[in-house]
């Protein structure tokens, strides 16, 4: 596991895809349509309770040690132009081959109406406009994980979070 620990550190984090994408139960995957359009714009205008959005958010994690690298459970921030989405915790073992790249899906959930009253709404409106692709400006979005392996039976956590920076939408 010590071997892990030291292949973990040298591990390059960056932005592979968001996929499963669900904003208000509207499943934005598959495109939005002419159909389902005025209904998401007219659900994120007039919602009064919550607008719950869903998405997985996947890293590639390259590992160019010749050992395997891996964590036992990992935490994560991801920011909006500054503005704090979410934060959690993936609480699952994930492991990359030596000279190897894996992808690391996140599961993301979100509540935009709560994110909308509390912070600059302009800025939760367009990245949900972006990630149903029909932004105009795109959103420039901050992921920070902060991996914790085994080490003779005892967690050790990377210091800081490593930051992965990405825009969405239009460019």
């Amino acid at each position: 596991m010590a071997a892990q620990t030291i292949a973990m550190k040298d591990c390059k984090y960056t932005y592979h895809s968001i996929s499963d994408i669900a904003i208000a139960d509207i499943n934005a995957a598959k495109g939005i349509s002419a159909f389902t359009l005025p209904k998401v714009i007219n659900f994120i205008s007039n919602a009064s309770d919550s607008i719950p959005m869903n998405l997985i958010l996947n890293l590639n994690v390259e590992n160019p040690n010749s050992t395997q690298a891996g964590f036992e459970r990992m935490a994560y921030q991801l920011d909006v132009d500054s503005i704090r989405l979410t934060e959690g915790e993936i609480s699952q073992a994930f492991s990359v081959a030596p000279n190897a790249t894996n992808i690391l899906p996140i599961n993301v959930s979100v509540d935009l109406r709560k994110l909308i009253a509390q912070e600059n709404s302009e800025v939760i409106l367009a990245l949900a406009k972006n990630l149903l692709g029909i932004g105009s400006t795109p959103s420039n979005l901050t992921l920070r994980v902060k991996p914790t392996i085994k080490v003779l039976n005892r967690d050790v956590t990377v210091p800081k979070y490593i930051p992965i920076t990405f825009s969405v939408g239009k460019k």
